[in-house]
C-alpha cells in the first residue's frame, strides 16, 4: 500500500475553472465510455516482445497545467515510460482553445507515437485528431470522458463518475430517510458533472426533489458558489441537501452552512477529497451534521493508458485496449466517522506496482523496478 495526496479533477479545481468553460456541452444520453476491448485483452493474441524494442515518444495534450491534478497524471505518464525507456512531450494548452487545437496538431506534426489528451475535447482539436487517425496514431483519453461523438480516442480510462454518484445517492437516502429537497451546484457544459448529476437524480428518484439548480460561473467559481449557496438557502429554507458537483464545493457550501446556522440541518455532499476537506469532516465527528466525499486516484489512471500502449507498442496485440477489469479502480466514501485521525491522503493498492510487474512477468525490458 502506498498513501496518495488528492488533489481535484482537472476541470473542477478551482484555480482552472476558467479552462474548465471550455468544455463544449453534451447532447447525448450520460453513458460513460467504457475503456475495454472487443474481447478481454489478455485472450488476444500477441508475439514477444522484442530483444530491443523501438523506443517510443508519447505525446500529452492537457487543458492546463495550472489544475493540481493533471501534473499529477503527468508523473504517472512519466514514470511508466522511464520504466520503459519511453520518450514523454507534454504540451500545456492553459485553458486556451486555440492552444488546444494547436497543441493537438503540433504532436501529430513532431511524429509521436501515441497521444494522451487530459480533458481536451474534440471540438477544440478537431484537425489534430482528425490528422492522427489519418496517420495512425492512437488517442487515448485519460483522466475525463470527453465529448467524442466520432470516437477519436480509442479508449477512455478516468474514475467511473456514475459509480461515485451511486455511492453518494446510497448514503445521502441513508442519512435523510424521508422526502428531500436539493440544491443541486451544476455547469451542465462537463460531461463529467453532468454524468454526477443524472446518476443521482435517478438513484435518488421518488426521495429526493431538486428543488433549485443552479450554473455555477466557472470564472468566478468559488465566490459565485457562495453566493449561490447563500441565496438559495435564505430564499428556501427547506433545502435540505446541497450536491456539490465539483470538488471545491464541498468546503465553500460548509463555509455558507455554518455562518447561516444550517450545518446541522443541512447535508453537503460532494466528490474526491481536497485537502481541506480532511479537517472538515474531522470536524463534524460526533455532531449532527450529514457529510459525505466520493475519491478515487485519479492521478493514477494513466498507467492503464501506458499499459495499453505497451500492448500494442511491444506485445503486438490486436486487440490492445486494456480492460481496467484486470486492476480494478477503488473508490472510497469518506465521512465523519470513516475520515483518517490525520494527514492529508488517502492509502490505495498501488498501480505502478502492480503495472511494472506485469510488465516484467510478460516478457518487458524494463529501465527500473
Amino acid at each position: 500500500m502506498r498513501t496518495l495526496r488528492h488533489k481535484s479533477v482537472p476541470w473542477t479545481s478551482a484555480g482552472v475553472l476558467a479552462g474548465a468553460l471550455l468544455l463544449s456541452a453534451c447532447s447525448s444520453s450520460p453513458s460513460e465510455p467504457a475503456a475495454s476491448s472487443p474481447a478481454p485483452e489478455e485472450s488476444s493474441t500477441s508475439a514477444a516482445p522484442s530483444e530491443a524494442p523501438k523506443a517510443r515518444t508519447i505525446g500529452v495534450a492537457a487543458i492546463t497545467l495550472a489544475s493540481p491534478n493533471v501534473p499529477l497524471q503527468i508523473n504517472s505518464i512519466k514514470a511508466a515510460a522511464k520504466a520503459l525507456g519511453w520518450t514523454v512531450v507534454v504540451l500545456d494548452a492553459n485553458g486556451d482553445p486555440a492552444k488546444m487545437a494547436a497543441d493537438m496538431s503540433a504532436l501529430v506534426n513532431q511524429g509521436v507515437d501515441a497521444i494522451l489528451d487530459i480533458a481536451e475535447n474534440p471540438s477544440q482539436t478537431m484537425a489534430g485528431m482528425t490528422a492522427a487517425k489519418e496517420k495512425g496514431i492512437p488517442i487515448i483519453a485519460i483522466g475525463a470522458p470527453l465529448i467524442d461523438p466520432t470516437n477519436f480516442a480509442s479508449a477512455t480510462y478516468a474514475p467511473s463518475d456514475a459509480k461515485m454518484s451511486e455511492m453518494l445517492a446510497e448514503q445521502l437516502l441513508k442519512q435523510f430517510p424521508g422526502e428531500s429537497k436539493a440544491l443541486s451546484l451544476d455547469a451542465s457544459a462537463i460531461l463529467a458533472l453532468k454524468i454526477r448529476k443524472d446518476t443521482l437524480v435517478e438513484k435518488t428518484a421518488g426521495r429526493v426533489t431538486v428543488a433549485q439548480a443552479h450554473e455555477t460561473d466557472l470564472a468566478n467559481a468559488v465566490q459565485d458558489t457562495v453566493s449561490a449557496v447563500t441565496n438559495t438557502m435564505r430564499a428556501n429554507p427547506d433545502i435540505n441537501m446541497i450536491w456539490g458537483l465539483q470538488d471545491f464545493e464541498f468546503s465553500s457550501s460548509i463555509q455558507v452552512l455554518k455562518s447561516l446556522n444550517k450545518l446541522d440541518t443541512v447535508g453537503v455532499y460532494s466528490y474526491y477529497m481536497d485537502p481541506i476537506n480532511f479537517d472538515l469532516l474531522r470536524a463534524a465527528k460526533g455532531t449532527n451534521q450529514r457529510l459525505a466525499v466520493v475519491d478515487s486516484p485519479i492521478q493514477d489512471f494513466p498507467w492503464y493508458a501506458m499499459d495499453a500502449l505497451v500492448n500494442k507498442f511491444i506485445l503486438n496485440k490486436t486487440d490492445w485496449v486494456t480492460d481496467t477489469s484486470i486492476f480494478e479502480a477503488p473508490y472510497t466514501l469518506v465521512t465523519p466517522e470513516t475520515v483518517p485521525a490525520t494527514g492529508t491522503a488517502l492509502e490505495y493498492p498501488s498501480f505502478s506496482d502492480f503495472f511494472l510487474a506485469r510488465w516484467k512477468d510478460a516478457g518487458v525490458t524494463l529501465t527500473t523496478g
